[in-house]
């Protein structure tokens, strides 16, 4: 079994006893260093204080069912403001939020799609782009999505007033 795989098996349950979930879990290797990087999340945001708790507990299974047979960083933190979407159940969390969404193969001549996320509908997932047309994909075939902060949208989306420049 993949390291990813078994470390994900170990701390999906750790992390439903404490009300988080388990965004993600990131095995990089830069060098000779291995970090293992594991992104929680609740409703509300998550604090230092359960990353840190987690991480406690996180480490003693993976030395207890010794996963990493070699030296390794333990990291655990939120997923940030640009927060990888890996699921549907995720992906229905946020629909309506922006995202950028890169598909394993191209659809209609292009792997990269920015937009609103739409669905999840039967296993499939979409993005609404800026010129209003939908691009479904099935969710196996999705690459990599995430959040996209955009922090000029508000200012965009606002009516102008009078006639001048801004």
């Amino acid at each position: 079994m993949e390291v990813r795989e078994e470390v994900r098996q170990l701390a999906e349950p750790l992390a439903a006893e404490d009300g988080l979930e388990l965004v993600d879990v990131e095995l990089l290797v830069q060098g000779g260093r291995r970090t293992l990087r594991v992104l929680l999340d609740r409703p509300g945001g998550i604090r230092v204080a359960d990353c840190a708790r987690f991480s406690r507990r996180l480490a003693d299974c993976l030395d207890m069912n010794q996963t990493m047979p070699w030296a390794y960083h333990l990291e655990v933190s939120s997923p940030g403001i640009q927060r990888p979407i890996r699921t549907l159940a995720s992906a229905e969390r946020f629909a309506g939020e922006r995202v950028s969404l890169t598909t394993v193969e191209a659809h209609d001549g292009r792997r990269h799609f920015e937009g609103a996320l739409i669905g999840p509908v039967e296993g499939r997932a979409g993005v609404r782009d800026d010129e209003g047309h939908e691009h479904w994909f099935e969710w196996a075939a999705v690459k990599d999505a995430h959040l996209v902060v955009d922090p000029w949208a508000a200012h965009r989306a606002a009516p102008r007033q009078g006639g001048g420049r801004r």
